[in-house]
């Protein structure tokens, strides 16, 4: 079991990496706040303490706060432990220009309270606070969405047709026939295209083929084609939400 004044140390000294502070500091915590901080059991006035010596607006020190306890306070005190630097650091940078209460802030959240959590460590890979800072709202939420259907065992489908053109042996003139992704909560639905492609780049979801094509016919010759398609998380990806989501 790790104390609350070693957690907050701990994060602090990440801190003291991650943003400007006061030349008398510039050794990391001064004795004087360690000593102090060491009197402390409360997490919340520990690193209240800790981050006193930092430059930064009393808003964002605020923002920290809440952002810190609330990772903390999910886990039983016997299981909780310190946070490897390697996730705890970028995860402290990248909240700075995050706002509260989104579902990207909810992400970070949630691969740091496993990364604080003996029992859950493992469950936090170095590289999901990176990817976290890649998304966009939207894309957030089409992970969301699409994880939350795979929970219920299913997949929202999607289905095109391409023309076929005999002469050039090519495909052409995309029509979309079924696209089951609910769209509602989307800021631009127009752009789920993009979104997927770059989730896709990404390694964390794609629309993928799961069945076999059919040839379309007309008077006899092949005109077209129809895919059987489907929006997925890779392996990955999936791996990444279950750390992400609560």
């Amino acid at each position: 079991m790790t104390s609350e004044t070693d957690l907050a140390t701990a994060v602090a000294t990440e801190l003291v990496k991650q943003v400007p502070i006061k030349e008398v500091y510039r050794d990391g915590l001064s004795p004087a706040v360690q000593e102090t901080g060491s009197a402390l059991t409360d997490f919340v006035k520990t690193i209240r303490l800790a981050l006193a010596p930092l430059q930064f607006t009393a808003a964002l020190q605020d923002r920290y706060v809440r952002f810190l306890d609330r990772s903390v306070r999910q886990i039983p005190e016997d299981r909780r432990i310190l946070p490897a630097p390697q996730i705890v650091g970028p995860i402290l940078e990248a909240i700075k220009y995050e706002p509260e209460d989104t579902l990207i802030s909810d992400m970070y959240n949630e691969v740091l309270s496993r990364a604080f959590d003996r029992d859950r460590a493992e469950d936090a890979h170095p590289a999901y606070a990176p990817l976290i800072k890649q998304l966009s709202v939207d894309e957030a939420i089409i992970l969301k969405i699409i994880y939350e259907n795979y929970l219920h065992d299913d997949h929202y489908k999607f289905q095109f047709t391409d023309d076929y053109e005999p002469k050039t042996n090519r495909f052409s003139n995309r029509k979309v026939e079924l696209d089951e992704l609910p769209l509602n909560d989307l800021r631009s639905p127009k752009n789920v295209a993009i979104y997927m492609e770059h989730l896709d780049k990404l390694g964390l979801a794609a629309v993928l083929q799961f069945k076999n094509a059919e040839a379309i016919f007309n008077a006899g010759a092949q005109s077209g084609l129809r895919t059987y398609a489907r929006y997925q998380l890779t392996a990955f990806g999936l791996e990444f939400m279950k750390a992400a989501t609560r």
